[in-house]
C-alpha cells in the first residue's frame, strides 16, 4: 500500500466507481426502474466494497509478513547449503552449546538433550528424503554411538517410516525446522553475503502481473465503462455488460493487486 494517504484515497474512489458501475449494469439488465436500480447498485456495492477492504486490511499484514519469511527462510538455507560442511557443523556447534552440552569432533557434532545423546547429520544436498536414501545415510554413518540422530534436511517424504531401525531413533530437522528453531531461535545466522538476493526467477505469476499494472487500470477502467453505457442504452445485448464488467473487474485488480503483494 502506498505511504501517500492521497493516492490510497483515490485509488478506492475507483475500484469503489468500478464495482458500483459492475453491480449497476447487471441489475439494470434485469430492473428497468432507474431510481430503484440506484438505490439497489448503492447498497449492494457499498456491501461489496466494506467485505473487500474489511478482509484486504486484515490479511495484507499477515500475507506479506509470510512472504518475507519464506524468503528468509528460502535464503538462509541456502547460505547454508553452501557452506563448506566444517563451517556447517561450526555454526551449528555454536547454536546448539548456547543450551546443550555439544561437542565437535573433526567431522561429528553431539549435544545431550534429557540425558540422551543426539549426532548430527547434514543431508541438505537431498532435496527429499525417501527410505532408500535414509537407510544408505545411516549406513554411511553406521558407527556413530548416538541414543538420537539428528538428520538436517531439505524436505522428508511423508511417507517415510523412520522406525525402520530398531536400534536408533532418527529425528528429521526439515528446511522450515532449521530456520525457526535454530536460526531464528539464537538469533544466529549463516553467512549470506554471496547469496544475490536481487536474482529472481522468470514464473507464470510474472507474466499475469503485467496484465494487471497499475497503470494499466485507466484502460481497462474507461473501456468497461463504454460497454457498460452501451449496455444500458441496448438491453438486450448481454455481450456488453460481461465484457465490460470483465473490464471493469481488471481495473480493480490492478488497484487491488500492489496492496497485497509485497513490494519488491
Amino acid at each position: 500500500m502506498s505511504k501517500f494517504k492521497i493516492i490510497n484515497l483515490f485509488d478506492k474512489i475507483f475500484i469503489s466507481i468500478s464495482i458500483f458501475l459492475i453491480i449497476y449494469a447487471w441489475i439494470n439488465f434485469y430492473i428497468r426502474n432507474l431510481w430503484t436500480t440506484f438505490i439497489l447498485s448503492l447498497i449492494f456495492s457499498s456491501a461489496c466494497i466494506f467485505v473487500l477492504y474489511y478482509f484486504l486490511n486484515k490479511k495484507q499484514e499477515k500475507i506479506s509478513l509470510t512472504k518475507k519469511n519464506t524468503e528468509e527462510m528460502n535464503k538462509y538455507f541456502l547460505a547454508f547449503r553452501l557452506t563448506p560442511s566444517k563451517d556447517k557443523l561450526n555454526l551449528l556447534y555454536k547454536i546448539l552449546s548456547k543450551d546443550y552440552e555439544a561437542k565437535l569432533d573433526n567431522e561429528t557434532l553431539t549435544y545431550i538433550k534429557d540425558n540422551k545423546k543426539h549426532t548430527i547429520i547434514i543431508a541438505t544436498h537431498i532435496e527429499r528424503i525417501n527410505e532408500n536414501e535414509l537407510i544408505n545415510l545411516i549406513d554411511e554413518y553406521s558407527d556413530l554411538d548416538a541414543d538420537i540422530i539428528d538428520i538436517i534436511c531439505t524436505d522428508v517424504n511423508s511417507n517415510i517410516n523412520s522406525n525402520i531401525f530398531f536400534d536408533k531413533k532418527i529425528q528429521f530437522v526439515s528446511k522450515r525446522e532449521l530456520y525457526v528453531n535454530y536460526f531464528v531461535k539464537y538469533q544466529i545466522f549463516p553467512d549470506d553475503s554471496k547469496i544475490n538476493t536481487s536474482i529472481t526467477k522468470i514464473k507464470f505469476k510474472d507474466i499475469l502481473n503485467s496484465m494487471f499494472l497499475p497503470e494499466k487500470a485507466k484502460s481497462y477502467f474507461f473501456c468497461g465503462l463504454i460497454l457498460i453505457f452501451s449496455s444500458i442504452i441496448l438491453p438486450y445485448h448481454i455481450y456488453y455488460i460481461i465484457f465490460g464488467s470483465l473490464l471493469l473487474i481488471f481495473s480493480i485488480v490492478c488497484k487491488i493487486l500492489p496492496k497485497i503483494k509485497k513490494d519488491k
